[in-house]
């Protein structure tokens, strides 16, 4: 990393500390019985996840929920949209300013959305992927036990090298079995 690039991640990270120590966001948990408005955050640059996060996304579609997902990806090349998935936005690092901010239209669409649920299907560390974790404010965020697991309501301890087909499969399973009163 450019001695350039490390300086402004590091003051990009002090201002994102300084915005979590002024946003105020309250946490209120839903299980799958009370969400409607669910959000996916997650990595495409392993390719077999665009797959497993459509067939998620279909399933929580033919369920009757509103879905919105966002694909992270490294490089130029924008992953393929899967089809019958309008609901997709990819973003990459070229997306976003120097401070690691998001600021397309598409991502700040989604980077708004007050989620019910917000299901965080990366462990990465990226700007501005911490960005829109940190800041989300959904009303219940749920993720891998990782780093960036201090922004989220609900971790998943998962298996090493455990795959986002088994974090979408313990995530659902502990929604469901959890009852809301």
């Amino acid at each position: 990393m450019s001695i350039f690039k490390n300086t402004a991640e590091k003051i990009a990270r002090r201002i994102l500390n300084n915005l979590l120590n002024k946003h105020a966001r309250r946490v209120e948990f839903h299980n799958m019985e009370s969400a409607n408005h669910i959000g996916i955050l997650f990595d495409t640059n392993q390719i077999e996840n665009n797959c497993i996060v459509s067939d998620f996304y279909r399933d929580l579609k033919n369920q009757g929920y509103k879905i919105n997902v966002a694909g992270w990806y490294t490089g130029t090349d924008i992953p393929k949209k899967p089809l019958n998935t309008l609901d997709f936005t990819y973003f990459s690092e070229l997306d976003s300013n120097w401070k690691g901010i998001p600021h397309t239209y598409e991502i700040s669409e989604f980077f708004k959305q007050k989620f019910d649920i917000l299901f965080v299907l990366t462990q990465s560390e990226e700007l501005p992927i911490q960005y829109i974790i940190s800041l989300s404010p959904a009303a219940f965020k749920v993720g891998a036990k990782a780093k960036n697991a201090d922004y989220l309501d609900f971790m998943i301890e998962l298996k090493k090298n455990a795959s986002i087909k088994e974090l979408i499969q313990d995530s659902i399973s502990y929604l469901s079995e959890i009852k809301k009163n």
